[in-house]
């Protein structure tokens, strides 16, 4: 997850005889092009250092590790010959190599050499011509080797408990992005989703093609946190490293570094015990780390305070560490919930450019976060109604990284607003079951159920997500919407209400209260919260959206129309949903309704 490392000052931190300090000294010493050695470094592990965080920047070598790097080559080279010396093609293959080592070292030495070397080339042609494919295939895997591929189990919450699941996920999360970001091209990282992670270990190697598999596990004993981990090699189910680490947790917030902590541990032991040599795990800046992980936190507990502190984190981890683009992410997330319905804290037309800004920066800094291309497709999908590239941007993230929850969960909000139900449903299905215990992924799906006319569903799902959090908003307003669906009145009342007394004249419940009043009967009482709603939009941004939403309850359909009119010229989010949203019902068969939606570029 981090970016790059201390940087090297190689007059200081080297002998200067030691130092190569550009591609072209590096090439010289080599004798070699300079294209050649570049890609050495990018294939093969060419020790290669920069002195920038830039690709583009300047480079340096240490001819000592150089001279390390050529004789562990030779060695390989030498092992695979034991092994297979009666192979003509492996034969022509290693001759090839060893006369590439011959040329690197005496090129140009002395005219005997270059004729036998010529002699030697020849002979080379025409075994290559007999047996170029078989030769082609051994020198793909030993100069290109497949990856190894290490399986990254989701470790186990052995309490039970909200703050152990909490390390438990970050750990996952740590290993899985900090062993995958190293050396793609040598260790393929394979995180698995809970349901996989349940098959038998020789199934899960087989399916996923590891050679190693990593699992582990916490737990909380008092004030102790037991975290243990081991590493084990497919083939034979050896274990070939583990550990166990007893942290004592005297406050609430030691979690995330000692999570952080821990997890550089498990990476480095692991690195360690693998039989590639990758180097060691890339650093990020703990304070921005630890800002970052308490931000996330924040974040999906989805209220405006919550979201509104989150804001703050994702800054402060910006400014410990501006080139970790996770941050911005956060930050691009952030924003576009806060203009989003029910928070609704900005104004849509202030916050999604600057949601869209963070989420852009991110991805300049790494294009292959999954997590800034699903905050950019909400943006697309909501604020600029670009819905063939929302669509590209929640693919993407699913490509990179198909056990990403909230690309999920994200990909079934733009199904919903294309009316795509059963898809939305399944795709936020998926989202729940990579994160069973996750009060928001059981909202969502329930959410989904309420687009799809599936109360009972609805009811059902939000009460799991009220079991892992009793005071989680938005189950309660999916359960109250879902209710009032049902002409279940009281109980939808009495589910708003609930938060009401934590947030009190939040906008949104105001409106879901009245809507409510109007719907059973206490229109005067409906009205009342009309009059509210603007008094307060004097001092704040009050949603066009939920006006309309009273006024639609009301049965007063011109007010209604008018108000969805002042939603649209905001840039309203919700307004995306109409299609499917079982509140705007009413209105269906007026044709502005038609209208309305074809403004908005979707289907009636």
């Amino acid at each position: 997850m981090a970016r790059g490392g201390p940087q090297l000052r190689p007059e200081v931190d080297a002998p200067r005889a030691d130092v190569l300090d550009s591609w072209k000294e590096i090439a010289v010493y080599l004798k070699r092009e300079v294209r050649t050695v570049q890609r050495w470094e990018k294939n093969l592990g060419l020790p290669v250092r920069r002195l920038s965080r830039d690709k583009q920047g300047a480079v340096f070598a240490y001819r000592s590790e150089i001279d390390a790097w050529w004789r562990e080559r030779e060695t390989q080279i030498g092992d695979a010959k034991t092994e297979d010396n009666g192979s003509e093609e492996v034969q022509a293959s290693f001759a090839a190599h060893e006369l590439d080592s011959v040329a690197a070292k005496s090129e140009g030495s002395h005219p005997t050499v270059r004729r036998r070397l010529t002699v030697v080339l020849a002979a080379l042609a025409v075994a290559a011509a007999v047996s170029l494919p078989f030769a082609w295939r051994y020198a793909r895997d030993l100069f290109w080797p497949s990856p190894l591929r290490l399986v990254v189990l989701p470790f186990k919450n052995l309490s039970g408990g909200p703050e152990t699941q909490r390390v438990a996920d970050g750990l996952t999360e740590e290993m899985f992005t900090r062993l995958g970001q190293l050396h793609p091209e040598r260790l393929a990282v394979v995180e698995l989703a809970p349901a996989d992670a349940a098959l038998p270990f020789d199934q899960i190697g087989k399916r996923f093609k590891a050679n190693y598999i990593l699992e582990g596990s916490a737990r909380s004993e008092g004030q102790r946190l037991v975290i243990t981990y081991q590493l084990a090699l497919v083939k034979d189910r050896t274990s070939v490293g583990g550990g166990r680490y007893e942290p004592d947790l005297r406050a609430p917030q030691e979690i995330i570094p000692v999570q952080i902590q821990v997890a550089g541990d498990i990476v480095k032991n692991v690195l360690n015990e693998l039989p590639v040599h990758l180097g060691s795990a890339h650093q990020v800046n703990q304070a921005a780390y630890e800002a970052y992980l308490t931000g996330r936190y924040l974040w999906n507990r989805r209220t405006t305070e919550s979201l509104t502190s989150a804001l703050a984190y994702f800054q402060q981890a910006i400014q410990a560490d501006p080139s970790y683009a996770p941050s911005y992410a956060g930050l691009a997330d952030c924003y576009s919930l806060l203009g989003s319905a029910p928070y609704t804290a900005l104004p849509p037309l202030q916050a999604f450019p600057k949601a869209e800004t963070a989420a852009r920066k991110a991805l300049e800094i790494d294009e292959t976060l999954a997590e800034a291309h699903v905050s950019l497709g909400y943006s697309e999908l909501v604020y600029d109604r670009n819905f063939p590239q929302a669509e590209k941007e929640f693919q993407r993230a699913l490509q990179l990284r198909p056990t990403y929850a909230t690309a999920h969960q994200y990909y079934g909000y733009y199904l919903t607003a294309m009316g795509r139900l059963d898809e939305a449903i399944a795709e936020r299905k998926q989202a729940q079951e990579l994160e069973p215990a996750s009060p928001l992924l059981n909202s969502a799906l329930g959410e989904a159920y309420y687009q799809a006319r599936k109360f009972d569903l609805t009811i059902a799902q939000n009460q799991k997500s009220l079991v892992l959090d009793k005071s989680y908003a938005i189950a309660l307003i999916n359960l109250g919407r879902a209710f009032e669906q049902k002409r279940m009145y009281p109980e939808a009342l009495q589910a708003f209400q609930k938060i009401l007394a934590f947030v009190p004249d939040d906008p949104v419940l105001l409106a879901l209260i009245a809507h409510d009043y109007a719907v059973s009967g206490r229109k005067a009482e409906a009205r009342a919260i009309v009059a509210k709603l603007q008094q307060m939009s004097i001092a704040r941004y009050i949603p066009s959206v939920y006006i309309a939403l009273i006024y639609t309850g009301l049965d007063e359909n011109d007010e209604a129309f008018r108000w969805l009119d002042k939603a649209f010229d905001e840039r309203c989010e919700y307004l995306v949903y109409l299609p499917t949203e079982p509140l705007a019902d009413p209105l269906r068969n007026d044709p502005r309704f038609a209208r309305l939606l074809h403004r908005l570029g979707l289907k009636a």
